[in-house]
């Protein structure tokens, strides 16, 4: 299974999260980087993953986040309706709900 469609399946369960929302980046199907705002210090780019003192000092980025989180930036305006239903299905979306929820790659 790709890292893409855990993450689409991750947002089809637990609803609205960095997993589906459009600012996200995923670096793999668990943390990836928001950017929705401006970059920060390599400390802060890590904080909101728990990190402290780790062994290799990230350099200035965007903010990582753990998939699972939700903020008030959240926006999810992709268009579900043009994934092919039997990847719609794979991950637990019905083919006939359209539009809202993650940036599939299909099959």
């Amino acid at each position: 299974m790709k890292p893409s469609e855990i993450i689409d399946r991750f947002y089809i369960e637990h609803g609205p999260c960095c997993a589906g929302c459009d600012w996200w980046a995923p670096f793999n199907s668990v943390a990836g980087e928001c950017r929705r705002s401006a970059p920060v210090s390599g400390e802060q780019r890590i904080a909101m993953l728990g990190m402290r003192s780790p062994s290799r000092v990230s350099g200035a980025g965007h903010v990582m986040t753990l998939r699972e989180h939700h903020c008030g930036d959240f926006k999810d305006e992709f268009d579900w309706s043009t994934l092919p239903p039997q990847y719609l299905s794979r991950i637990g979306r019905a083919p006939s709900i359209g539009r809202s929820t993650s940036r599939g790659e299909g099959e």
